[in-house]
């Protein structure tokens, strides 16, 4: 079998080699799966620099989030299993990167047979965090409005589309004009350019509403500008750092208008909610997928010994849509 390992920390195409390796022997409650689709994320190419939460001991297999069908069971699995379509949990704990993979079964969850493969291979990170993170810490109700940075990114497309189906409107900020062109297409209400006067853009925008939840994926001083349009006892959640600069929330308004600030990381949920709760989460969200209601745009899919140009799109600025790998 073959699979993309990190040799060494460094840039993904100089440390990433594609490797020839002996089926590993699968242990009793293993399931030998034979990959159907692997996106690329940020957060691989975080590990791959060693910059991520997660550090393996290298060399590794790399790709955290892939759907395919089980190829073989281990003697304590349920040999029924064999066919069907999986996804496999984003935990770190495998390399998707790989034509096939062997997996515990506590990372992976059924799916549906009559969804799009790659889109089904994309729930795992960011369908997963936008529900988590529209879910866990208010209460929406249709009508409330919540903002979000960088919300042409892949993640601003899933909470756009998981807000609208809960009836709950999307202010969404961006940094260039094209963005906020994709965005609207999304169907997000209103699209704010980041500036200097993001404040007064975004309360003229609201005119009067108030926001209930901001969601920040930069850092720095935009998401302090939203939570002064949160309303009393909003909140707001930071669930990535792409400036490296922490989140500028005025303590005034923490303090005075009794806002909330977390910190949101998806392994936390992997590894400590109940695995009951994490199949409901992610067959919900399949399908979702399955009729139609959640997607992603897909830019290009590569084959596996394709990783270097694979690598290059994927960490493009100006992408229209994801990059995948599409396997056999």
């Amino acid at each position: 079998m073959r699979q993309l390992q990190i040799v060494a920390h460094g840039e993904p195409a100089d440390v990433v080699r594609l490797k020839t390796v002996s089926q590993p022997a699968l242990g009793p409650e293993d399931v030998l799966i034979s990959m159907e689709a692997a996106p690329l994320n940020p957060s691989d190419f975080l590990l791959v620099r060693g910059t991520y939460g997660v550090r393996p001991s290298l060399p590794c297999p790399v790709g955290a989030e892939g759907v395919g069908r089980v190829n073989q069971t281990g003697s304590k699995a349920d040999a029924g299993l064999r066919g069907k379509r999986v996804l496999i949990l984003p935990t770190y704990e495998q390399g998707t990167w790989a034509d096939q993979v062997v997996v515990p079964l506590r990372n992976i969850v059924q799916m549906s047979n009559d969804a799009d493969a790659l889109q089904l291979s994309m729930i795992g990170i960011n369908p997963a965090t936008a529900y988590l993170l529209l879910n866990r810490y208010v209460s929406l109700k249709p009508g409330d409005w919540i903002a979000q940075t960088a919300a042409n990114a892949a993640m601003g497309q899933y909470v756009i589309a998981l807000a609208k189906l809960a009836g709950v409107k999307t202010l969404n900020v961006v940094r260039r004009k094209e963005a906020a062109e994709q965005v609207r297409q999304w169907g997000g209400d209103l699209v704010v350019l980041q500036s200097d006067n993001l404040h007064k853009d975004v309360e003229d925008a609201l005119a009067g509403k108030k926001l209930s939840l901001v969601l920040d994926t930069v850092g720095g001083t935009p998401v302090g500008e939203l939570a002064k349009s949160l309303k009393i006892g909003g909140s707001v959640v930071v669930y990535a750092l792409q400036s490296g600069q922490p989140p500028a929330v005025s303590p005034g308004d923490l303090i005075y208008r009794d806002l909330s600030l977390h910190g949101f990381w998806l392994i936390n949920w992997l590894r400590n909610a109940p695995h009951a709760e994490i199949q409901k989460a992610y067959q919900k969200l399949g399908d979702l997928v399955a009729n139609g209601s959640l997607f992603a745009a897909v830019e290009h899919v590569y084959a596996l010994d394709e990783f270097k140009e694979a690598f290059q799109q994927s960490l493009k600025s100006n992408r229209g849509g994801k990059v995948l790998f599409k396997f056999a």
